[in-house]
């Protein structure tokens, strides 16, 4: 192993270790303080309240997710055009708009009721929530800069920052009789503004211009660009959220509940594995395109290495969710029937986790069109057995079927 290539891999390792480990400690405090809250608005307002509130978060969330739609893979692909980042501000800013409209014009076509479906208090919630969906989308495009320099860090910082603003604006609100969905609501929005207003600062730190391009020549090429990759994405989005919808219009508002807080859990890990994939990401994209052999051939070690690490840690957090799931019932009596969810939902940790890395690998290889083929039958098949299974079998149904559905990603991605 020559001197460069030795002095690249350690340089590779450092900046990967670090950047997973400053994403992490930005989940501990982002994460950590919304299940807090969850905690905390879980044990004031009980399972039905709760209930209400997690169907506020799900419906929204499905719309933070589209306006991230892949932008920020093409944004690093790009990022030696000076037009590139006031491009794909200019576009999230328009779509994050886009997106509030389009949420609450959906909610005015979606049932009314008073056990399941959006009551008026959960629909108040959702108007008073969305504006949420446009932060994020600044978030988001703060995130892709953050991610060009490794400087993961600093999104940390305006994590921390927005989560002590909500944490503290829910423990005022829990003073005040208001209910569930508003005061959660009201508390996550204002740790939204206060996390995008951080990450702009700190991209204008790292020496940013913030300029806005509404240009369709350049828009359009970003977003066609990005089509497969936010394909992907939406069609992971429908196959990961369904369940959740289905359960709100099928059944009653406490197996929302219940579900809701076992996924709540789940998901604080599930996002090790995209934090890890977004640190090595960049390093993949820079030994595919580097020309000297030894470094670009780096890149299948790499792979193997990364598969080893993810596998492990997802074996050790699927024991440790599975023998914690019991202290769930200690937030309150009702909360009983998490334990199974949550157990069950540990079960598919290994195939999630391995899955980000390969679908990770296939986009750093220009394949992401796969990815459009077994997220999309995915989805298809998982909307169907949603369907055909909540109604009858509720959350514990929705809970297998999600296991069962990142297995089969995990098997169709890997057979390509």
């Amino acid at each position: 192993m020559s001197r460069a290539e030795s002095c690249y891999n350690i340089s590779m390792r450092l900046a990967v270790a670090a950047n997973t480990v400053s994403q992490l400690m930005g989940k501990v405090l982002g994460a950590g303080t919304a299940f807090i809250i969850s905690l905390l608005l879980a044990r004031h307002f009980g399972v039905a309240g709760y209930g209400d509130f997690i169907k506020v978060t799900t419906y929204v969330a499905l719309f933070f997710l589209l306006a991230d739609f892949g932008l920020n893979a093409i944004y690093l692909q790009r990022v030696k055009d000076p037009h590139a980042f006031p491009t794909l501000f200019g576009a999230r800013l328009a779509g994050g708009l886009f997106l509030v409209f389009l949420s609450l014009a959906i909610l005015s076509f979606l049932p009314r009721g008073e056990s399941q479906g959006y009551t008026d208090v959960v629909r108040l919630g959702i108007i008073l929530f969305s504006p949420a969906i446009l932060f994020q989308a600044v978030i988001t495009t703060a995130n892709a800069v953050f991610q060009k320099h490794l400087r993961y860090d600093i999104a940390a910082i305006a994590i921390g920052i927005g989560s002590a603003v909500a944490l503290g604006t829910l423990l005022l609100l829990l003073q005040v009789p208001v209910n569930a969905p508003v005061t959660g609501s009201l508390a996550l929005l204002g740790g939204s503004i206060v996390t995008a207003a951080v990450a702009l600062f700190g991209v204008k730190r790292l020496g940013q211009t913030i300029t806005v391009s509404f240009s369709p020549a350049r828009t359009l090429p970003l977003f066609f660009a990005a089509l497969p990759l936010g394909l992907t994405l939406l069609f992971n989005l429908v196959y990961g959220h369904v369940d959740s919808v289905i359960l709100t219009l099928t059944r009653d508002t406490r197996e929302v509940g219940i579900y809701g807080l076992a996924y709540k859990v789940f998901e604080v890990v599930l996002v090790f594995p995209t934090f890890f994939m977004n640190a090595v990401y960049p390093v993949l994209l820079r030994t595919i395109n580097n020309k000297q052999e030894a470094i670009h051939n780096g890149f299948t070690g790499i792979i193997k290495k990364s598969f080893i690490f993810l596998l492990i840690v997802s074996c050790l957090l699927s024991v440790v969710l599975w023998f914690g799931a019991p202290l769930l019932a200690n937030v309150q009596e009702g909360f009983a029937g998490s334990i199974g969810a949550l157990r069950v939902l540990s079960l598919s940790l290994p195939f999630f986790f391995v899955s980000a890395l390969v679908m990770w690998t296939l986009i750093a290889l220009g394949k992401q069109n796969i990815l459009v083929v077994v997220y999309g039958s995915t989805m298809v098949l998982n909307i169907g057995f949603n369907a055909w299974l909540i109604p009858v079998f509720g959350y514990m149904a929705a809970a297998w079927i999600t296991v069962a559905g990142e297995g089969i990603v995990l098997l169709l991605s890997a057979a390509v």
